[in-house]
């Protein structure tokens, strides 16, 4: 008897729950087929960092957050070391590191990478208004 008493109280309870009918919480590949919300992996994925070393800072926008930006997203680092000082590199071997930082930086971003980047640093100046440095 007790049992037949469950067994109606779970079958009226089953008739009154409905599922859901539309998506609230969020719009992603796992709860959706056509998500409208697309991973970025290239966010998450650490890389290392290519320097590339300058003997001065000028015409570089160090400091610019919108040139910062750029260059994250390109992969390298300016690296300031002035002629002159202890513990830098000599001429040579500046060059030297610049020649296979610039493969590298070739290697990521595309043979045209230098005219991208020359583009994107006028932008820079012109949205940022820092035409001093």
């Amino acid at each position: 008897m007790r049992m037949g008493v469950y067994i109606i109280v779970f079958l009226l309870s089953a008739g009154t729950c409905y599922g859901q009918d539309d998506l609230k919480f969020g719009d992603t590949g796992t709860t959706n087929k056509a998500s409208k919300y697309k991973p970025n992996a290239k966010m998450h994925k650490k890389r290392r960092m290519i320097q590339w070393v300058k003997s001065d800072a000028a015409g570089l926008l160090q400091g610019n957050r919108c040139m910062d930006e750029i260059t994250n997203d390109m992969g390298f680092v300016y690296v300031v070391q002035p002629k002159g000082q202890v513990g830098n590199r000599s001429e040579f071997g500046r060059l030297a590191h610049n020649f296979f930082a610039k493969i590298g930086i070739t290697f990521r971003n595309g043979p045209f990478w230098k005219f991208k980047l020359k583009k994107k640093r006028r932008e820079c100046r012109r949205s940022t208004g820092d035409f001093v440095g």
